[in-house]
């Protein structure tokens, strides 16, 4: 009764019903797309399908959306952590096996990694949209929403990836830490951390936030408790593997265009220049280099924007911090994924769209939106793209 009454509450709001309206188109959109993707673009290769190739021939809408990294959750829910595995945080996997509809098989898997996603998703959008509205109009809280929504690489949050599940999380914790529920922020923060390695970028991120607010210590102490989840996952490690930072070192495996030590941002930047002038247009790599170059870029810039439009100080370390973890390893190689779930600088490109003229400010969420149509394609396709 309790949680049909607080539903009822919930949809009430206006601007709720306006958030899970537009959500609804957003996965509708997906869902079209990815249905007509199989009569308008060739496969690309034989590998990283969803369910293998055969499975996914029959219903590539469905099977598509457990394409590369999605098998390997999959395969965690199913039997537990294989060889070569360790990279991927076992939160997702585990709430994949323990809410599977029907079995242990591959189609009830992506069913339960599918629900998990897209309903984690729906409560951010709300829960970010609670939070950016403590410190910012409406206008901003809305706009930040749509920005999430049809940014080029977040159909991940309807994937089956750990995407949705980790932003869910985080935004959590932050939210209870500016409700001043410094318990449930260290709780959400902890299992954040066993669910993606950001998680621990919360830590510094919260005590920054309980200095912005000047709370003293005895009531935010509850935030050293994030690392719990990662300790937790490296402890496991050790145990089975022998290596309690597997999750890093299998990087160097799967991704070999990381390198050992830190890389400098410019050195990147460099890398990268050499790469687009030295790639065909028409090899399908191009497009990609041009959305790490893209994201590169903008995600380096938006913190530091923000703190100039007043954004607190705990959002914007949080994203800038976020950016440049995974960067220093010499590569931008996936951060259009990685950089979806840092959500202050969506709210940072909110800010800056919204100095805008309307006219400029539409024909550049109109690009946006066509792109996350075309970067959908190609994933539901088998083409890489982060």
């Amino acid at each position: 009764m309790r949680l049909l009454k607080f539903t009822k509450k919930l949809l009430a709001d206006k601007d709720i019903k306006k958030i899970i309206g537009i959500f609804l188109l957003w996965r509708i959109c997906l869902f079209v797309v990815a249905v007509l993707s199989a009569y308008f673009l060739p496969l690309r290769g034989s590998d990283f399908f969803g369910g293998g190739l055969e499975n996914y021939s029959k219903a590539p809408w469905f099977y598509g959306w457990a394409n590369f990294d999605g098998e390997h959750y999959i395969s965690i829910a199913q039997t537990g952590y294989k060889a070569l595995e360790q990279a991927f945080f076992p939160v997702y996997p585990v709430l994949m096996y323990f809410i599977s509809p029907f079995d242990a098989s591959f189609v009830s898997m992506i069913a339960s990694g599918l629900l998990i996603s897209n309903l984690s998703f729906a409560v951010s959008l709300i829960v970010l949209w609670k939070l950016v509205r403590m410190d910012f109009p409406t206008k901003i809280s809305l706009m930040t929403v749509i920005i999430l929504l049809i940014f080029p690489t977040t159909f991940f949050f309807g994937a089956v990836y750990s995407e949705s599940t980790f932003l869910l999380l985080s935004l959590l914790s932050f939210y209870f830490a500016r409700k001043k529920n410094w318990v449930l922020s260290g709780v959400f923060g902890a299992i954040s951390s066993a669910t993606r390695v950001f998680g621990v970028l919360l830590l510094p991120a919260l005590l920054i936030e309980a200095w912005q607010q000047k709370q003293p210590l005895s009531k935010t102490f509850w935030v050293f408790f994030i690392p719990i989840g990662l300790l937790g996952y490296m402890l496991y490690q050790w145990l089975t593997v022998g290596d309690p930072i597997a999750f890093y070192n299998l990087q160097k495996i799967i991704g070999p265009q990381h390198a050992e030590g830190i890389t400098l941002i410019p050195q990147i930047y460099y890398r990268y220049a050499n790469i687009l002038l030295t790639t065909p247009v028409s090899n399908p790599v191009f497009q990609t280099v041009v959305l790490e170059l893209f994201v590169g870029v903008l995600f380096f810039i938006l913190p530091v924007y923000g703190i100039f439009k007043k954004m607190r100080y705990s959002w914007a370390f949080y994203a800038l911090a976020g950016f440049l973890l995974p960067s220093i390893q010499g590569s931008f190689s996936s951060a259009p994924r990685y950089i979806l779930v840092l959500f202050p600088s969506f709210i940072a490109t909110a800010l800056l769209l919204s100095s805008l003229k309307k006219g400029i400010r539409f024909m550049i969420l109109t690009l946006l939106f066509f792109w996350l149509l075309i970067e959908t394609a190609l994933f539901i396709r088998g083409y890489w793209v982060a």
